[in-house]
């Protein structure tokens, strides 16, 4: 409602990416289910605005916590919970809701995949392998207002991950047991304890009213925020222009050209990665001299131009943007080049000239400070035709034919006639395409049957160990390493780093397994993903995390001081 006034009932109307299909936050897995499940229920933290559109981490059910570092290394972590926090039936939230959310997810007849990340929480071994939560010893309420967790590793992303993320969100026994597993989907019976509870919700959407019961419920400014979902990008958009909708989170291809061209167009980096696989378990990528050469003749920038996707950044990294670096000592100023199709918005500068570049915590910026000076494309060329000849193939001769498998996008398309042409006019190869739906392409990367491959990579956290721990050699393909990928010093960086107290040393070990991932050749990083989003002209006050999550409760009339 770009004309709403303030003081007056205010209804938000927001257009998701996908349907909605589940309420229990458990289970919130995608992003746009995490957007309406942050809306509706509250961790022991929560994601405040930033400011510059970025959430930041603030107290949510937890007015207050300690954190005390134990002489075996563990952490334990006391939450005490606010005396006023209530579920929108009235009752009050008590520490029991917390224990609960985390012990059921174990005896959940199909627990989340998202549950193995939790492996730090003492007990959660035991728990696991009984399928019985009340063997995770690691979670505990002494009282009714303590809630006390104690992990067994260092773990740099506990917090924000699981005491303010969706999985760990406080669930009422008493309700789960007497609706059953359907307890969240029925209105009549979700008992939330968010800024709001749902009053309809059904397979085009979902329609929220204000949690009277909420303990910050004065701050929040629309009365009712109803989501909904549309395959149809320009229509969605028309929608928008029109006034019937207050926020799009993704723009019309159209859209997107137009604004390219005129040069307006803003992407907030998503934390993906698109990659090129070459699987050192089959020939002939198993030698690594002609792993090498294949990625020498890769220019990640040319690459990008020619998918033509404005939303699309090079690569110059497995780790993408938006990827948080936690090294308190260490920040980088960073610009975005105008060939990454990144602008940032102008509120993210902050006030300052605009000449002055915005410090930012982001892996990838650190990651890329230490980057060397580019190398021309004739000599990496040259190299790469000196590796083939290396290996036995002078250009090209008697090299064996390899498919290139890979996920039928226009975009991945795109990338894998870009390549196949490169590799055939540099090296004298004959790389054979087959597009193939990302089911199929899953079930053969877990099955080895591949020679060479290319994926997108997502990030199941904000953490850079979300892309780096797949590697290890260890991990097998269903850990994540697709490739076999296997190297010993690469193991031990990523052995060390939970048991990294300083975050100096953590982000440090980091960079250099990456740095190794790298040169193995094994891991082709091609481009990072972008995300564009609009909120209607009069309103002010979304932010949001780089996973493509969104907050609403704070959006009103651009003058009604609700932020940027």
């Amino acid at each position: 409602q770009a004309g709403a006034v303030e003081g007056e009932p205010f209804d938000l109307s927001v257009r998701c990416t996908g349907p909605v299909t589940e309420l229990d936050p458990a289970r919130a897995a995608a992003s746009n289910t995490e957007t309406i499940t942050y809306h509706l229920f509250e961790n022991l933290l929560r994601w405040e605005d930033g400011g510059n559109g970025r959430a930041v981490l603030g107290n949510g059910m937890a007015s207050s916590y300690t954190v005390e570092q134990n002489t075996d290394g563990s952490t334990t972590y006391t939450f005490t919970i606010r005396s006023d926090a209530r579920w929108s039936d009235g009752e009050p939230v008590t520490a029991a809701d917390f224990v609960y959310g985390w012990q059921r997810l174990f005896s959940m007849e199909d627990p989340p995949g998202t549950i193995h990340q939790l492996y730090m929480v003492e007990g959660f071994d035991q728990a696991w392998a009984n399928r019985d939560g009340t063997l995770l010893t690691g979670v505990s309420a002494p009282d009714s207002h303590s809630l006390v967790i104690r992990i067994t590793d260092q773990c740099a992303y506990f917090l924000d991950a699981f005491c303010a993320g969706t999985l760990t969100m406080p669930v009422r026994q008493d309700v789960v047991e007497q609706y059953g597993a359907g307890w969240a989907n029925d209105p009549e019976t979700l008992v939330t304890n968010g800024p709001y509870t749902v009053r309809t919700a059904d397979a085009q959407r979902v329609v929220m009213e204000k949690n009277a019961h909420y303990w910050d419920a004065a701050q929040v400014q629309a009365d009712t925020i109803t989501f909904t979902w549309s395959g149809d990008a320009a229509a969605s958009y028309q929608s928008l222009l029109d006034g019937e909708l207050d926020f799009l989170a993704e723009l019309p291809e159209e859209e997107i050209a137009a604004r390219t061209e005129a040069g307006t167009l803003s992407v907030e980096p998503a934390p993906s990665t698109y990659a090129l696989l070459l699987n050192n378990l089959a020939a002939p990528f198993d030698d690594a001299t002609v792993r090498q050469a294949f990625a020498s003749c890769v220019d990640t920038a040319e690459l990008t131009a020619a998918v033509g996707d404005a939303t699309l950044t090079a690569a110059t990294g497995f780790v993408p943007h938006g990827v948080v670096n936690r090294d308190d000592q260490q920040q980088t100023f960073q610009e975005q080049p105008e060939e990454d199709g990144i602008a940032l918005p102008e509120d993210l500068l902050d006030g300052q000239e605009e000449e002055t570049p915005e410090a930012v915590l982001d892996f990838r910026a650190v990651g890329d400070a230490s980057l060397p000076e580019a190398e021309p494309w004739e000599t990496r060329t040259l190299r790469a035709r000196e590796l083939l000849s290396q290996a036995g193939y002078p250009n090209g001769r008697d090299f064996p034919e390899v498919t290139y498998l890979y996920e039928n996008t226009p975009e991945n398309q795109a990338a894998a006639e870009y390549l196949q042409g490169v590799w055939q006019e540099v090296l004298g190869v004959q790389v054979v395409l087959e597009p193939i739906d990302g089911d199929t392409l899953r079930t053969r990367l877990l099955a080895g049957e591949f020679t060479m491959a290319a994926f997108r990579f997502d990030a199941a956290y904000d953490d850079a160990t979300a892309f780096l721990n797949r590697w290890d050699s260890e991990a097998g393909a269903i850990g994540g390493n697709l490739i076999g990928f296997n190297d010993r010093a690469y193991d031990l960086l990523l052995y060390v780093v939970p048991e990294t107290a300083s975050n100096t040393g953590r982000e440090a070990c980091l960079h250099d397994a990456e740095q190794i991932l790298l040169e193995s050749c094994g891991v082709v990083p091609l481009f990072y993903y972008g995300r564009t989003a609009q909120l209607a002209e009069g309103l002010a006050g979304v932010y949001g995390l780089s996973d493509g999550t969104y907050f609403f409760w704070n959006v009103g009339p651009a003058d009604s001081g609700s932020g940027t």
